[in-house]
């Protein structure tokens, strides 16, 4: 089904709520036309030059290239690109994709999000999985990332103090921004030779570096250093440890990035996979049961969620453990090897291809969390 509604260049587009997979994209046109695919119960209220819908199903959505867009909640993936005016994305159930955008506020993604070319300011709240954030024109602010994240081409600097897994920064580092990092796992920064930098480092894991030239110095508990007149500043904390690298190869383009997934998030995996089939069973409800109180319905969802979100955290605790085990035996064994005097046994590292399969296995539930950690200790032991 297709629905257009004429507009001018810059009307301001509400979707309340999407209960499928929402795609909108700016262009040089003066209407906005709703594509709605397996369903046709959209509503839609125009006034003057503001247009507020609620949609059932997967929809496309053509609008002016500067017009002002409020997304409110998606049961689904959003993807949105070139919209120049401001974007609004409240709750996205599911992964989100935005590129070529005005200045952009996000409040929650259940899943991965992939940011890139934002024109002025983007601020997200929360990113329960991985994070890939590519040019943004101005200040960046992460409040949460559970996975990991992958930023560069930050020319405004960025806050981003909350990463539960490890991070890679990349250039530039503008004169005059400030770089505000906490990664949970290993931090990776890649500085170009030009840079001009004063940096604040601490690591559980230490600090090394492969800059020519830099001196770093150790004092209270942190390491600090500069690289020419010192006009940005980089301040990181890692739990693990941080590494500082030469800036000789391009960032990958960010729809190149994909998941990397690593085992430390399995966790933000399997809270997007609940969080999907939650989104389906809302929208179900929804559909079937109409008559329903609709807050009734929420409360029971909600209900639901929880308890499957417990019981992946216990599965997830226990993968982690196996993992842990795996690695300590493994150690042990090399200790022994030495201490005989004999040649240590080959280790090979599991390949970011391989971890990967092994992880879209427990989400396709053809492996429990528990098989996965077993399988990938034996592959970085064989």
């Amino acid at each position: 089904m297709e629905k257009t509604f004429a507009t001018s260049t810059t009307p301001h587009l509400t979707i309340a709520a999407c209960m499928g997979n929402l795609e909108v994209r700016g262009g040089e046109v003066q209407q906005v036309t709703l594509r709605l695919h397996n369903g046709n119960d959209v509503a839609v209220v125009q006034e003057g030059e503001t247009l507020t819908t609620t949609i059932s199903a997967d929809c496309a959505i053509v609008c002016p290239r500067d017009a002002n867009l409020t997304i409110r909640t998606a049961h689904g993936n959003v993807t949105v690109r070139n919209v120049r005016g401001s974007v609004s994305v409240g709750v996205v159930n599911g992964n989100g994709r935005l590129r070529a955008l005005g200045p952009t506020d996000v409040g929650e993604v259940y899943g991965n999000l992939i940011a890139t070319e934002i024109n002025g300011v983007l601020s997200v709240q929360t990113a329960h999985g991985n994070a890939r954030i590519h040019q943004v024109q101005g200040p960046l602010s992460l409040g949460q990332v559970g996975g990991s994240l992958r930023a560069s081409g930050l020319l405004a600097g960025v806050s981003a103090e909350n990463v539960g897994a490890d991070v890679r920064l990349g250039p530039p580092f503008a004169p005059s921004a400030a770089y505000r990092l906490t990664a949970g796992s290993d931090l990776r920064v890649r500085l170009p030779a030009d840079a001009s930098l004063r940096l604040t480092l601490k690591a559980g894991g230490g600090v090394r570096s492969r800059i020519p030239g830099l001196v770093l110095e150790e004092g209270e508990g942190e390491t600090r250093g500069a690289l020419g007149a010192g006009e940005a500043t980089l301040a990181a904390w890692a739990g693990g440890r941080i590494t500082l690298r030469p800036a000789n190869v391009e960032d990958k383009p960010a729809e190149d990035w994909g998941l990397e997934l690593g085992l430390e998030d399995l966790g933000a995996q399997i809270e997007v996979s609940v969080n999907r089939a939650m989104a389906e069973v809302n929208a179900r409800l929804a559909e079937n049961l109409g008559h329903v109180d609709a807050a009734a319905i929420q409360r029971h969802v909600e209900r639901a969620t929880e308890r499957s979100l417990h019981a992946a955290e216990r599965g997830i605790e226990r993968a982690r453990r196996e993992a842990e085990q795996a690695r300590i035996r493994a150690e042990r064994v090399q200790r022994r090897w030495q201490r005989a005097g004999g040649q240590q046994p080959r280790r090979v590292s599991v390949t970011d291809d391989e971890r990967l399969r092994v992880l879209r296995l427990v989400e396709a539930g053809k492996a429990t969390p528990e098989q996965a950690a077993e399988l990938l200790a034996a592959l970085e032991g064989r």
